[in-house]
């Protein structure tokens, strides 16, 4: 069971918004719990978004079972990113700088799913205020090493935001 069961129950007896329940409830939870929780969460959308747009009906059992194998792929691929992951020496903090004004910033990132042999591609783009400005997903088949794909990431965002 749960360490937080019973701040759980207590949140979820209060009249919170679906949001708030959320936060409230990964405050309360071991980091352990906080992930498959929100592993969870993720498939029960994924499992939403099958039925509305792909008129497929996932399992119960199945959307436990993909949190699941989620979060155990997730933990493997972090463990493979810190065996090959050699810090260097930082001075000082490390912080986001906002651009010149009338200048954008863009964040990309990939995603990996060896389940689905595809890479997940993600682009923001936000102003000198942090001002949501933009914003592209994409698929791409087959995975490939890390670092080939932030390449091909980096030259997708280009591509983007050129025309």
């Amino acid at each position: 069971m749960w360490e937080g069961y019973s701040s759980i129950s207590a949140i979820l007896s209060q009249d919170y918004d679906n949001k708030t329940i959320v936060f409230k409830i990964l405050h309360v939870l071991a980091a352990e719990d906080a992930a498959a929780f929100c592993c969870i969460l993720w498939s029960i959308w994924k499992q939403r978004n099958n039925k509305a747009w792909n008129k497929v009906t996932d399992a119960n059992a199945f959307v436990l079972s993909r949190a699941k194998d989620s979060l155990h792929e997730w933990k493997l691929a972090r463990n493979l990113q810190q065996t090959y992951f050699v810090p260097r020496q930082q001075h000082g903090n490390i912080c986001w700088r906002k651009p010149n004004t009338g200048r954008y910033k863009c964040n990309i990132d990939a995603s990996f799913s060896k389940h689905l042999n595809k890479v997940g591609l993600g682009m923001c783009i936000r102003d000198e205020h942090g001002t949501f400005v933009l914003a592209k997903t994409d698929w791409f088949s087959p995975i490939c090493e890390v670092h080939i794909r932030e390449a091909i990431e980096l030259i997708s965002a280009l591509e983007w935001v050129h025309y």
